[in-house]
């Protein structure tokens, strides 16, 4: 199971590499679905640290994963399936409080409508 810390990085790395992605990607759908992703996943992830920081304490060593270029679409939207597969499955090594659980709800939705917005042309 994932510590909070390498859940944290995880969803910082997916930020990281939806930038990049939509900066090189020439498809509209993607381009468009990659910017919503990056714009709210940074407030998620930023309302998830602060109220466990409260509780828990700060987080320290992050780790940010190597990043891809851009190939095509259908490869960003099994990088997205992977990400919410790996919310679901890791998570269960994070805080147990219903209110943290919450978060990470809020952060498996936007990728689950990110993977949706990714499928429209």
């Amino acid at each position: 199971m994932a510590t909070f810390v390498e859940f944290i990085s995880q969803l910082h790395s997916s930020k990281q590499q939806a930038i990049v992605w939509h900066h090189q990607t020439d498809d509209l759908a993607c381009h468009k679905a990659l910017n919503n992703f990056y714009d709210e996943v940074q407030e998620l992830v930023d309302g998830l640290v602060e109220s466990t920081s409260g509780v828990y304490g700060r987080p320290t060593g992050y780790s940010v994963q190597t990043l891809k270029d851009y190939v095509d679409c259908d490869t960003v939207i099994l990088y997205f399936q992977d990400l919410y597969n790996y919310i679901q499955t890791q998570r269960a090594g994070v805080y147990q409080e219903t209110w943290i659980q919450n978060q990470i709800d809020e952060v498996a939705q936007l990728v689950a409508e990110t993977i949706y917005l990714l499928t429209l042309d």
